[in-house]
């Protein structure tokens, strides 16, 4: 990353009297100055030079594309539980299949933080809570969904 330190030189007329008024920014991003010649007082910001301005525009490319990766993963994540959920659901058995489409789902849903509203519609048809997700809940803080 670049540090920018140059002090930045501020130079413009006087309003009142056509002075030049001088101002240098250092570190400062607000500074008072008054004109030489009829003592008018302006209060002035620090200019963003270019220099700034790219490393905000590189944060917030960084911070996008970090956000797109996580995007990207979550859809790669659903896509493979619906793949699981419709092989469940072909399956050529005697209902057994949606049984653990069912469960599966529930599973995923409460390992991904979803509303316990729709765990509890899964729950109205009776399906049991496997094993494995029991032991799931009993980790989750506090917050987080708690299912019996």
């Amino acid at each position: 990353m670049m540090d920018i330190q140059s002090a930045i030189q501020v130079r413009f007329p006087c309003r009142q009297c056509s002075e030049t008024v001088e101002i240098s920014f250092n570190h400062e991003q607000l500074a008072h100055v008054q004109c030489p010649g009829c003592f008018y007082e302006y209060t002035l910001m620090k200019p963003t030079i270019g220099d700034e301005i790219l490393l905000d525009w590189e944060k917030e490319a960084a911070y996008q594309k970090l956000r797109a990766e996580k995007t990207e993963k979550a859809q790669v994540e659903l896509m493979s539980l619906v793949i699981k959920v419709v092989e469940l659901l072909t399956w050529r058995d005697e209902g057994s299949g949606h049984i653990r489409a069912i469960e599966t789902l529930r599973q995923w849903l409460l390992l991904n933080g979803v509303p316990k509203t729709l765990i509890e519609l899964l729950d109205a048809r009776g399906v049991p809570v496997p094993p494995a997700v029991r032991s799931e809940l009993k980790k989750k803080p506090p917050g987080q969904v708690e299912k019996e």
